[in-house]
């Protein structure tokens, strides 16, 4: 019977063909505006550690200046940032499973057989080896440096597949060379692709942007103090003794993110009490002259507090639902209109015995198959809404211009569902027809 039904829809589409295009064609731009907002804004709020989101947390120590005031303590916010010194105090400490300092500077690149003319300005992210585990990027060549590169400070680094592209032709190159500044560099691995949005490590407005291309040691960065002021954001509440770097370093100046991951949730409260027992250590030493209010942070805190997320996308989101009904009731009077002409039909199928289930089901087949016509329309048209907008907005990364399994799917169902329900009151009303009085017509 299922078969048969497919057969009368399809026939029943042919038949009606004009109508049946501009049902399909109106569902697939509803579908296609509402599934376009919703991707881009999908990608944007979503989790991008959804397996360990609750146990990498942004450490922030209460280092502000004495002299700032507050109307209570529960309106202090301690900074984003730690200090460089803080940094190197915690990592030595070894309290968590793993530990991501996040700073950069830029330097010119080149390669070993390049002259300098040559070189071009390239961001370099300093962090250390756990960044890589903690945020589970992958290898195409070789790994991340070893522990005793964050240690000692080694001239090595890893580079992206993009970066690996134009630099050494896509070639495995780990154990090639590369110059940074005036200082060379060893290539001791190569990222593959990796997607993670937003990238909520660095600084917030940073988030929906590709991540670097080059990684070193943060230790490296300290050793050869590596420096570019105009590059991240820093706060100083005490000026560094002088101008140099390092006593820029062993300043109260913040400006290193830095993250931990914890074995478990279980451990957050046990590293805030080792933050805070830190924090009184060096109050004995006349620093930290702010009450204690040390925080640990998720990245989706981290964002939310920083209105990384715009509520304007939320807004877009809702503004497509409605269009999308608005388009759905069009076509439900396309349909109505589809299903008024057959009449006579419904009559006389009704007269040689067919039940109001069997019509229902005719028709709710026929309307379905409009529906995924309409919901593969619309998801190509969807693509191709979302590739014009990475081309418009070059700026922002175009994994989020981009539909995973998971909503490529959902816009089919949708398409299907919608149509369906929206169909059901053309349906009945078809099917509410009177057989005698029609069949006196024919």
């Amino acid at each position: 019977m299922f078969i048969y039904y497919v057969k009368l829809a399809c026939l029943s589409l042919w038949q009606t063909r004009s109508l049946s295009f501009l049902a399909i064609l109106i569902i697939g731009v509803g579908i296609s505006a509402t599934m376009t907002t919703y991707t881009i804004n999908y990608m944007m709020t979503k989790d991008p550690l959804p397996e360990k989101s609750d146990r990498v947390f942004l450490v922030r120590l209460n280092n502000w200046s004495p002299e700032a005031a507050y109307r209570n303590r529960a309106e202090e916010q301690p900074p984003t940032y730690i200090s460089v010194q803080d940094t190197l105090n915690l990592i030595a400490q070894n309290k968590a499973k793993r530990h991501v300092p996040i700073a950069g500077f830029k330097e010119m690149l080149r390669l070993p057989d390049q002259n300098a003319i040559d070189a071009e300005v390239s961001m370099v992210r300093a962090t250390s080896r756990d960044f890589f585990s903690t945020f589970d990027t992958p290898f195409l060549y070789g790994s991340s440096w070893p522990k005793s590169s964050d240690v000692s400070g080694e001239q090595v680094v890893v580079i992206s597949k993009a970066m690996n592209e134009v630099l050494f032709s896509g070639e495995n190159s780990v154990g090639r060379s590369l110059i940074l500044g005036e200082n060379q560099f060893t290539v001791v691995g190569v990222l593959n692709e990796w997607f993670l949005l937003p990238r909520f490590y660095g600084d917030s407005m940073r988030a929906f942007q590709a991540p670097r291309d080059i990684f070193v040691p943060f230790q490296t960065q300290v050793n050869l103090e590596l420096w570019t002021s105009n590059l991240q954001s820093f706060e100083c509440w005490k000026e560094p003794e002088n101008a140099t770097v390092s006593a820029l370093w062993a300043s109260e100046c913040v400006w290193v993110f830095f993250w931990v991951e914890l074995n478990s949730v279980d451990e957050k409260a046990e590293y805030l009490d080792f933050l805070d027992s830190y924090v009184k250590e060096q109050q004995a030493l006349g620093r930290f002259q702010r009450p204690i209010v040390n925080q640990l942070q998720t990245g989706s805190e981290y964002l939310q507090e920083r209105r990384a997320y715009s509520s304007d996308s939320e807004i877009a989101v809702w503004l497509a639902v409605c269009f999308l009904a608005l388009c759905l009731l069009n076509a439900m009077s396309i349909i109505m209109t589809k299903f008024q002409g057959k009449t006579a039909e419904v009559a006389l199928r009704r007269a040689v015995g067919a039940s109001s289930l069997d019509l229902v089901q005719q028709y709710a087949l026929e309307t379905s198959i409009i529906g995924v016509i309409g919901g593969v329309l619309g998801l190509i048209m969807t693509h191709l809404c979302l590739y014009i907008s990475s081309q418009l907005y070059t700026h922002l990364s175009k994994d989020i211009m981009s539909m995973n399994v998971e909503l490529m799917l959902a816009t089919v169902i949708l398409s299907t569902v919608s149509s369906v329900l929206f169909g059901l009151f053309p349906i009945f009303r078809a099917i509410g027809v009177e057989p005698a009085k029609q069949l006196k017509s024919l």
